[in-house]
């Protein structure tokens, strides 16, 4: 049966055009087995959502509009973050008065993406976002690709024109709008009829939350929020239940063990999957039965650190970090990306001697990039849960174990003495060395606090010099895959909104503070208190350090096209200013940690603070402020 017949017959059943009948009569005519038909119906429509109706709400007279309101209140969705115009206004109009659910306005569809996504991380919870026809979903476009990359549960909505003009190449009218996130976006859909808008986000919200999550996108024809529906139903939550307790195998689990006791130094990787599902505890306590080094996910992952960084058999992350962790002969990616990369390696990043776990609830992940010995598929917290369990009903070789504890903690005491002593060298330097910077704030921030990262290359010091250890109530790392800029700002403000009583604070470059610098005046107007703290080293720093690393002309000449942020000097406080927000800039080593104590005590009264910090410049050709100089005018 032809893609475009089995999608048309799809949408025709899904916006009560056909009924079930119809729709498996048209499959089994085009030969399709009754039982493959029935599949595929009980795909489309779940068991719940064909049950008679009683289940949920009856609602009449009400518009699409107000039929979106009355869903997200009985869904408990207390925020819309957005930036809407002319095509939202049925739905904006039904936001009027609503006292529980709120609308975070944003400057920019980009930041109220982000806004969205942080809040979803921090909260655990689907976040709603409304955007504006082509232009909104458009400037949302690289935010929604982190969402997507770092599987964020989002449902996000966009206005378009109205059905009676459609197809007239009217006004910011794009044909197949509901296509446009492509592969970033877990479903999307366009919505033909009004009644059918709560069934509609229903299925959003559901297919947002089921792992492996990621956006959902709906386009509404401007008419459709705008219509009086006669009588229609809104089911409620608690009939469209999702669940993540996907349990491995027992008998895999069971393998899992045998060879991790077989092994003469298991490495255990710490993977982004952790953050999302939990299963900081279970790790500890199966490393420390162990004796076993526990190691975060390679740098290009860009993934949130997911183990006790002041453990003592924590080693730092895999490839960038050395000692004790390099001697090992099995290697366990638990939620891992194993890997993500800049570009093919050289050689293997495991030996191929090494026996490979790799456990993922994300099937698609599992062996893709990497042959395994073992793929475990599960929901993460659970699969360690389960194979901490056998593992203390085991007789344990405590002998062997107790030698290899201790080489792994007299490892991890040497790389952190190395650390300090590094940082000691470059202490009182000017600009102010990233080391201090990072010691600094991580003397200061509280030990519950949720830190947003978007650092780029300052990121080598926010892995190596701050503490995180993710278990709550402990200090939460929350970053991006994506690779899109911007998204810290916003995201850092959503976070806040997700967990209020936690101390927040962002963790941003220059260059990508600029991609998302209008989120300010959300977080001024809300008051949201976030600490953003900026690492000014005045360059895309990572674009000159790959320049350069190419080996061309820029190198030789020291010429780096595109990289030098400097005349005119950006000043970041005058630009938050402007947003309603305070800051100040520090240059001065020695004044850092008083600027750092005041931006935390504003952020506790209940204010957003800039903190501007002065950084070194890194990699070869640092000291170039070569940019292509001409004028106009």
């Amino acid at each position: 049966m032809p893609d475009n017949t089995l999608r048309a017959s799809a949408r025709a059943l899904l916006e009560g055009e056909v009924s079930r009948r119809t729709f498996l009569s048209r499959l089994t005519s085009l030969g399709i087995a009754s039982a493959g038909a029935n599949a595929v119906l009980s795909t489309l429509l779940p068991a719940q959502a064909m049950a008679a109706p009683g289940g949920g709400r009856r609602v009449t007279g009400l518009t699409g509009g107000e039929l979106m309101v009355e869903f997200l209140r009985d869904w408990k969705v207390p925020y819309v973050f957005g930036l809407g115009g002319s095509e939202e206004v049925g739905f904006l109009d039904a936001l009027t008065d609503q006292d529980d659910l709120h609308y975070v306005l944003a400057l920019h569809e980009g930041s109220a993406m982000a806004m969205a996504d942080g809040y979803a991380r921090s909260s655990g919870t689907t976040s709603f976002v409304n955007l504006h026809s082509i232009a909104g979903a458009s400037y949302a476009l690289g935010p929604m690709v982190n969402a997507f990359k770092d599987r964020t549960s989002m449902v996000v909505t966009v206005g378009r024109q109205s059905t009676d003009i459609r197809g007239g190449d009217a006004f910011l009218e794009a044909t197949n709008l509901h296509t446009m996130p492509g592969d970033y976006a877990r479903w999307t859909w366009d919505v033909l009829r009004s009644d059918s808008i709560p069934e509609t986000l229903r299925r959003a919200f559901m297919i947002s939350s089921v792992p492996p999550e990621g956006p959902s996108f709906l386009t509404f024809s401007k008419d459709l929020w705008e219509k009086t529906v006669d009588e229609t139903e809104i089911i409620t939550p608690e009939r469209s239940p999702v669940s993540q307790a996907f349990q491995p195998e027992a008998n895999v689990v069971s393998e899992l063990v045998d060879r991790l006791l077989r092994a003469r130094m298991p490495l255990l990787i710490a993977g982004r999957e952790i953050n999302r599902y939990g299963g900081t505890r279970e790790l500890v306590a199966i490393a420390e039965l162990l004796g076993a080094p526990v190691m975060g996910d390679i740098p290009a992952s860009h993934s949130p650190i997911g183990f006790p960084t002041n453990h003592k058999q924590y080693g730092g992350l895999f490839t960038l970090d050395a000692g004790q962790t390099t001697d090992f002969d099995l290697f366990w990616s638990i939620g891992g990306t194993m890997f993500t990369q800049f570009r093919k390696p050289q050689q293997a990043i495991v030996r191929p001697s090494v026996e490979v776990i790799h456990s993922s609830i994300e099937g698609t992940r599992i062996g893709r990039n990497y042959p395994v010995d073992l793929a475990v598929a599960g929901n993460t917290q659970l699969t360690l849960k389960a194979v901490l369990e056998e593992l203390q009903q085991r007789d344990l070789p405590h002998g062997h174990i107790d030698a290899r504890r201790q080489s792994v903690m007299t490892g991890h005491v040497a790389r952190r003495t190395n650390l300090l002593a590094n940082a000691k060298k470059v202490w009182n330097e000017s600009p102010i060395a990233p080391e201090r910077l990072a010691i600094e704030l991580n003397n200061r921030l509280a030990a519950d606090a949720t830190v947003v990262c978007e650092t780029a290359t300052s990121d080598f010091f926010v892995w190596r010099y701050l503490d995180f250890h993710q278990a709550d109530p402990g200090r939460q790392h929350i970053t991006s895959a994506g690779g899109c800029l911007g998204w810290g700002l916003g995201a850092a403000i959503g976070a806040k909104m997700g967990r209020p009583d936690k101390q927040t604070v962002l963790l941003v470059g220059d260059g990508s503070f600029q991609f998302g610098v209008q989120a300010l005046w959300s977080a001024a107007r809300y008051k949201i208190p976030v600490a953003i703290i900026i690492w000014n080293n005045r360059a895309y720093q990572a674009n000159r350090r790959a320049l350069h690393k190419y080996g061309g002309r820029a190198a030789a000449s020291g010429k780096y096209t595109g990289c030098y942020l400097g005349s005119p000097t950006i000043n970041n406080v005058q630009i938050a200013s402007g947003y309603g927000v305070d800051g100040e800039i520090v240059t001065d080593p020695g004044k850092l940690g008083a600027a750092i104590d005041r931006c935390l005590k504003t952020v506790a009264s209940g204010y957003p603070y800039v903190l501007d910090v002065s950084v070194q410049a890194r990699f070869p050709g640092a000291d170039s402020t070569w940019f292509d100089q001409f004028t106009i005018g």
